[in-house]
């Protein structure tokens, strides 16, 4: 065994050592343990949080949204959508529908909300996986009635079932004796829940023929919406849309049309590590103090191991090694820790959270880079913090040293 590391474990877990280092020694491992495991859980939970929130608004409203500038809406739309297929690398699924405001009725209540007609074969949503009650069946029932999907909190609000019969009005302008909303009755197919409130409060599904016969809209579509085999690629694939389909057509990612969601989550995510990040610096050098107490004590055993022919680099070898083996037990413990109440709250979900969050339960998303990318940042400033309490000890005269007490 290197007589380096022999000695400095020694100095650092001797049983005839003084008990007060001994203590400093676990404190400042467990420093470093809760600093690394702190670390760890948020970023895990901020990944949770992006990713959650990415995949279930853009498996609502599609990774991008084609627009019409004209009132009329989309009249080329297969056009448009072959056009986009032919041009457009990575195109996962595109479909048109009709979206507007519309008011729903069900007995003495009334709410208003977004009725969204779809083609069922391409829609993209994630709706038809998310159904809780029902099925995702969006097929005329006769003439007189069509079927609809509504979202669990409106269902609550109105008290609604499969198969109960509710009134949708077609608002089309602002509502006078000579601009009256048509009306047709919907029967409930099904219940959906996203667990983003703001959906399930406000949008309903229906076939797109009957969206177009109660806006009025004819052949028509309001919106082509897309999908992209990556996020990433989404901002370069709208500008070039914008170039190839032009005017009336105006494409939005879902960055945009949800820009405040993303701005609060990015929010979130810039200075929480950060702040944390500033538990492991405190953590690491209290290491600092930990060696200059363990110098202290050692002093006569430095002025010794000089005597014997030690060289300074030796000496500081020995403490550099002994603040790394802090490190290193606080950093296992600290991932073990870390990783260990993660996966716990991944299988047993402990912690609930208000519905303004978007989800039901605190997200975790494990980030292998994240995880070693921590390690390897603690690591360093603990090699550090060792620094200056080595070169202290380095530095000591061997005769002064053994006359110390």
């Amino acid at each position: 065994m290197n007589f380096k590391y022999f000695i400095a474990r020694r100095y650092l877990f001797s049983k005839s050592g003084s008990r007060f280092v001994t203590f400093i020694t676990h404190i400042s491992i467990l420093g470093v343990t809760l600093g690394v495991a702190a670390l760890i859980i948020t970023t895990s939970i901020l990944n949770g949080f992006e990713s959650e929130i990415k995949n279930k608004v853009s498996g609502l409203v599609s990774h991008i949204q084609i627009n019409s500038y004209n009132p009329e809406g989309l009249s080329d739309y297969e056009n448009a959508i072959k056009i986009i297929k032919d041009s457009i690398n990575g195109v996962t699924g595109i479909s048109p529908l009709v979206q507007k405001e519309a008011v729903i009725r069900y007995k003495s209540v009334v709410e208003g909300v977004i009725l969204k007609g779809i083609v069922q074969k391409t829609d993209l949503s994630t709706t038809k996986s998310r159904i809780i009650k029902g099925s995702f069946d969006l097929q005329p029932v006769d003439s007189v009635f069509s079927r609809v999907l509504v979202g669990d909190k409106l269902a609550a609000k109105l008290n609604l079932d499969t198969g109960s019969k509710v009134i949708v009005f077609g608002i089309n302008g602002i509502p006078s004796p000579m601009n009256q909303p048509k009306i047709k009755q919907f029967k409930v197919s099904g219940i959906y829940e996203t667990g983003l409130k703001d959906f399930d409060d406000v949008i309903i599904y229906t076939d797109i023929k009957t969206a177009q016969n109660l806006f009025n809209f004819g052949e028509n579509a309001t919106t082509i919406e897309m999908t992209l085999s990556s996020l990433d690629s989404v901002e370069q694939a709208v500008s070039k849309i914008k170039d190839i389909i032009g005017y009336p057509y105006f494409p939005k990612s879902l960055y945009k049309l949800f820009k405040p969601l993303f701005t609060w989550v990015e929010l979130q995510k810039a200075p929480t590590p950060v702040i944390l990040g500033l538990i492991i610096i405190v953590a690491t050098f209290n290491i600092i103090g930990t060696l200059l107490m363990l110098v202290l004590e050692k002093t006569q055993s430095i002025g010794i191991l000089k005597s014997l022919g030690a060289s300074k680099s030796d000496v500081m070898s020995i403490f550099i090694i002994d603040g790394l083996i802090i490190g290193v037990i606080g950093v296992i413990m600290g991932n073990i820790l870390g990783l260990g109440l993660c996966f716990i709250e991944l299988k047993y979900r402990f912690f609930e959270l208000p519905e303004f969050y978007y989800m039901k339960a605190v997200p975790i998303q494990i980030e292998p880079v994240y995880v070693v990318s921590i390690t390897i940042l603690t690591l360093f400033l603990t090699f550090i913090a060792t620094i200056i309490p080595s070169y202290f000890a380095s530095r000591m005269d061997p005769v002064k040293s053994l006359r110390f007490s």
